[in-house]
């Protein structure tokens, strides 16, 4: 998953949805903009190694498959371009 990605997560103090980068829920010591509470990243650490899992095996999954047609606009004419290019 990249650090960059934004994802929401919920307070374990208020609940309300905290909208941040994977590299913000990764610092070690961090507070809640909703409630002020500190926060550390190991209360964030099985859902964020859960998130990071399931987009490496989406990203996996995608180049694994095999293209859904021949042609280079999605026809099924494999021989030539469609001329649209």
């Amino acid at each position: 998953m990249q650090a960059e990605s934004k994802i929401a997560l919920d307070c374990p103090y208020c609940g309300e949805s905290i909208y941040q980068t994977v590299a913000w829920f990764k610092n070690s010591y961090f507070t809640c903009p909703a409630c002020d509470k500190g926060l550390s990243a190991n209360q964030f650490d099985a859902a964020i190694n859960a998130l990071e899992q399931a987009f490496d095996q989406n990203i996996e999954a995608l180049l694994a498959e095999e293209p859904q047609s021949g042609g280079c606009c999605g026809s099924k004419k494999t021989d030539s371009c469609c001329g649209k290019h």
